[in-house]
């Protein structure tokens, strides 16, 4: 079978703007399209790779997601990057637990590689060798030092594909915690766990470590210097949230505190537009969480939305 008569390549074809010649050289060169910036990790951590694929093999890999991967199964410990969910679903399941294990793989996307999604997806599709050779092209970026293809930082398929490869792993590891009496989430490379029962994170971990030992597919590490172990005595966060001892997730109090600030100083019109469509993304992402601190603080200040915030932005002399 040749590329041009792969039925992948002509539902591609049939749904892009493309030629059959554009279309093929898009897919043979599109690990190659991309382009490579470093941003400075949280901490002095070190410096992250962001890989944006060019905006061709961005509409592709958005048609891929949208028409041929949307029905590929997604194990429900899974909360990142899918509709609905937020990190408000990875942390209120912990909340009321005594006790949180967080774990966290070492560079997840880029280690996410394109033989663990061929492993996945002949077990869950009927794709050709042909079609599995397009679906690595446009779903991976080739690495430069290693040749290898895989996920990258910046391509909007990539959340979706990693969710996918890790349906295995999420669905042995809910197991596993529902017979030890743990709760289980994961947003993206954050691994959650929880329970009221001393002693037993510390086997959820063991059994974690095993099990990617056993799906060597996945070619995915923990990054020891992140796994913490903790319980109400401690300060509780997850994926920047505080989990009280009352059983809640929230932003926090330092959090909250400056929100106020800031409407406060937008009610009184002294915030750049900069600074507005800042504070309106920062109460986006607090709604999601606790709407009624959100709505509550609004009304305060007498803004009737977060978008009104917007025309408190002061005039131009």
């Amino acid at each position: 079978m040749s590329i041009a008569t792969a039925p992948l390549f002509q539902r591609l074809l049939a749904r892009s703007p493309f030629s059959e010649h554009e279309l093929i050289v898009l897919i043979a060169t599109a690990p190659s399209r991309y382009k490579v910036h470093y941003i400075e990790k949280r901490g002095g951590r070190g410096r992250r790779e962001i890989a944006q694929p060019t905006k061709e093999i961005k509409f592709l890999q958005r048609m891929l997601v949208k028409h041929e991967l949307d029905a590929l199964p997604i194990h429900d410990a899974a909360v990142a990057y899918r509709a609905g969910l937020s990190i408000a679903d990875h942390a209120r399941p912990h909340a009321q637990n005594r006790y949180l294990l967080k774990l966290d793989f070492k560079n997840f996307f880029p280690n996410v590689k394109w033989p663990a999604l061929v492993h996945r997806l002949a077990k869950d599709s009927q794709y050709s060798s042909v079609e599995l050779w397009i679906l690595g092209n446009l779903l991976c970026r080739k690495a430069w030092s290693t040749g290898a293809l895989q996920l990258s930082i910046g391509a909007p398929s990539s959340p979706h594909v990693s969710n996918y490869v890790l349906h295995e792993f999420d669905s042995i590891l809910t197991d596993f915690c529902s017979g030890c009496g743990v709760r289980y989430t994961r947003y993206a490379d954050d691994l959650a766990f929880s329970t009221s029962v001393p002693g037993t994170l510390d086997v959820v971990e063991q059994e974690v470590r095993r099990l990617l030992k056993e799906l060597d597919y996945l070619g995915l590490q923990l990054n020891d210097e992140k796994s913490i172990n903790v319980s109400k005595k401690n300060r509780r966060t997850l994926v920047g949230l505080t989990l009280s001892n009352d059983g809640r997730a929230s932003i926090g109090r330092e959090a909250k505190r400056q929100l106020r600030l800031a409407v406060h100083r937008a009610a009184l019109r002294t915030l750049a537009p900069s600074e507005v469509a800042n504070l309106q993304g920062r109460l986006a992402f607090t709604y999601g969480v606790d709407p009624e601190f959100v709505d509550v603080l609004l009304s305060r200040y007498g803004f009737t939305s977060i978008a009104s915030i917007g025309d408190a932005i002061p005039p131009k002399d």
